[in-house]
């Protein structure tokens, strides 16, 4: 999925840049949360660089004990959000490609690193070759975080945030909730009934708009009678159901990333009995 490039953003900021020098740094941070009522335990796992050519950052909790299930399950939800290309032409796409040891955090985030830094960097010196003029840096900055647990369910959240000289940068934002059970991701197919007024009510929050037709207005879809789920999947946070529209899906790059919750007792109204079981 390539970053396309506009101008002026609602509400865009970009991940915090690395403070390391022209060096590559390795930081593996343990952050044991536990094994109480059955808890997940990961570490932090960290890969960043900063030249001339720019700054690159991938920051993960990496999941180290638990249900091994579960514990598979994200760590294979990591390597394919990680492979992922935002800047490259769709055949680059690297999603998944790790072959290694899976239980070996540090080698997936380097391999990964390696070919964000690599195909950056050569974009970088290929723009420097025939610009006049300073060339402007790069970024490609990377974390995936534990966001929330119950007994039932773990969320992880993924931001991503890509600079390739453009007028501005490009920033995605999803993530993933895992049954604990048997590491089933979740996905709008646990949600049976229609969610068009949940959908309408949540966008005219993000865009204070009093009517439909205000809410209207900020779209760029062409059928605004049928409004469309989010592409990335539903994220079952503390407060309940995140919903988030990446750029230029549903409106203009001004619009950010609209993005909306459903608290859990009216998200419940909507599911099947596989969706209801995991709600708090």
């Amino acid at each position: 999925m390539a970053v396309v490039y506009g101008c002026n953003q609602k509400a865009q900021t970009p991940l915090p840049s690395p403070s390391q020098n022209d060096s590559t740094s390795v930081a593996v941070n343990e952050q044991e949360d536990g094994q109480k009522d059955g808890k997940l335990t990961y570490k932090k796992v960290e890969q960043s660089k900063k030249d001339k050519s720019g700054e690159y950052k991938i920051v993960v909790d990496f999941p180290t004990v638990g249900n091994p299930i579960l514990v598979n399950a994200i760590r294979e939800y990591i390597s394919e959000s990680l492979g992922i290309s935002y800047a490259g032409e769709m055949e680059n796409n690297m999603q998944g490609s790790y072959s290694g040891d899976l239980g070996d955090g540090q080698k997936m985030i380097d391999y990964y690193f390696d070919l964000k830094y690599k195909e950056f960097k050569n974009a970088h010196d290929e723009m420097a070759e025939h610009m006049q003029g300073d060339t402007p840096t790069f970024a490609s900055e990377t974390e995936i975080h534990y966001l929330y647990e119950t007994d039932k369910f773990v969320t992880y959240e993924m931001k991503k945030y890509e600079d390739m000289g453009g007028a501005h940068g490009g920033t995605f934002i999803s993530g993933m909730t895992f049954r604990k059970s048997d590491g089933r991701r979740v996905d709008w197919e646990l949600f049976t009934k229609s969610m068009q007024d949940v959908i309408k009510k949540g966008l005219k929050k993000y865009f204070e708009a009093n009517t439909d037709e205000e809410m209207e207005n900020f779209l760029s879809l062409e059928n605004t009678y049928l409004l469309p789920l989010p592409a990335t999947p539903p994220v079952f946070t503390k407060e309940g159901v995140l919903f988030t529209y990446q750029q230029y899906e549903i409106a203009a790059y001004a619009a950010g990333l609209p993005s909306f919750i459903v608290p859990y007792d009216e998200a419940k109204l909507l599911m099947n009995t596989t969706g209801k079981n995991l709600l708090p």
